[in-house]
């Protein structure tokens, strides 16, 4: 299983409306400080986020994902909006 089935299998929890994983690792290949993981940037748009602040929805984001943090991701950009908030582009 690669590791954005990982993340959205992880995230299925949050009953994601739409979710859409990015893998952008190509791009950070050999910086100072990757030991090892992927960058990821993710859209999550759910109903768990209403009424949550930015950093909540991040914070609830990385509850889910916490075990592929310390293991295969080791950036993860979040964009997490409510169904109401979400403008498909």
């Amino acid at each position: 299983m690669s590791t954005i089935d990982e993340i959205k299998n992880a995230l299925q929890a949050l009953s994601p409306e739409v979710i859409e994983i990015e893998d952008d690792s190509d791009k950070h290949a050999g910086h100072a400080g990757n030991t090892g993981g992927g960058h990821y940037n993710l859209l999550i748009v759910s109903d768990a986020f209403t009424g949550l602040s930015l950093i909540k929805r991040h914070r609830l984001v990385f509850e889910h994902v916490d075990t592929l943090m310390k293991s295969k991701i080791h950036a993860l950009s979040i964009q997490a909006k409510t169904p109401a908030e979400y403008q498909p582009q």
